[in-house]
């Protein structure tokens, strides 16, 4: 394929600013260490009920909305990812943030909110076969037509590498984070051939310049330049080409928002929860129609 058809750049969505809520401080420690961290995952595998698991991330989710509330003053607050759907998590979260002075919103299917409104991006921009990856710290999930497909990330093979922690020196890390991502790309493009996609949003767990530096995230591919590029080499797109839209997870989740019918308001606080918390905020025209 001609790699140079597939050409990416960062897309900034309209309106959508991203804020760094992994490390407010909350009850003396880091939000990740206490929202959505990998004691999350240890104790869904270990078969703790989804219920005991909202009710434990409810108090420091309601302590960090009421100082992201206090200091963006937002109209509504709106939440996505998979920690959003455990049991019990909706009468929870009404609970801890009724004194809060903003309606809280969860997304109507919060894990896949963000991959399916990366397509209707896709399509307001033109696109008429649009494909969006939204890669997360443990899982990606992918969208074209039909239901979206989830690829859970093998742990034991992509070990989690947190801050401070060395990076391997032969930087396999990153080999095998690009196999994941392209090879997941590859098998969804490979289950329906029929319709080349036209247009690729790719979103990822990390902070991201003009030239698709990435910053810090689990896999341990910060100050990558190649890997984006790699990304769309491994990944069987077809010759065509087409245009690719790349951008945080946290940018992609703050764009459901815009088109979730339940939320109101100029300004709107996002939270992703997922293995890690993301954060953006979406200022909109409330003119437009």
């Amino acid at each position: 394929m001609s790699v140079s058809r597939w050409s990416p750049r960062r897309h900034h969505p309209e309106g959508i600013t991203p804020l760094e809520v992994w490390n407010l401080p909350v009850f003396g420690r880091e939000l990740w260490e206490l929202l959505g961290s990998p004691w999350v995952e240890d104790d869904r595998r270990a078969g703790v009920p989804g219920a005991k698991l909202a009710a434990r991330v409810m108090l420091p989710l309601a302590e960090a909305l009421s100082l992201l509330v206090k200091k963006h003053a937002p109209d509504a607050a709106y939440l996505s990812g998979g920690l959003a759907e455990l049991d019990g998590f909706p009468a929870a979260l009404r609970e801890a943030t009724a004194s809060l002075r903003c309606p809280v919103h969860i997304a109507l299917s919060p894990r896949f909110a963000p991959v399916r409104a990366g397509l209707r991006m896709l399509e307001a921009s033109g696109a008429r076969s649009p494909l969006c990856v939204d890669v997360g710290q443990t899982s990606i999930k992918i969208a074209r037509s039909g239901a979206p497909r989830v690829f859970e990330r093998n742990l034991a093979t992509l070990p989690p590498l947190f801050i401070g922690q060395p990076r391997p020196a032969d930087g396999h890390h990153i080999r095998d984070t690009v196999a994941f991502i392209a090879g997941a790309l590859r098998t969804v493009l490979a289950e329906d051939a029929r319709v080349p996609p036209d247009a690729l949003c790719l979103a990822l767990p990390c902070p991201l310049d003009e030239a698709l530096m990435p910053g810090g995230c689990t896999y341990g591919f910060e100050g990558t330049a190649s890997l984006v590029p790699n990304i769309l080499a491994q990944a069987g797109l077809p010759d065509t080409g087409g245009k690719v839209l790349v951008l945080n997870d946290a940018e992609l989740a703050a764009e459901s928002a815009r088109r979730a019918p339940q939320v109101k308001g100029r300004r709107v606080l996002c939270l992703s929860l997922g293995f890690g918390p993301g954060g953006a905020l979406l200022e909109r025209d409330t003119r437009a129609p």
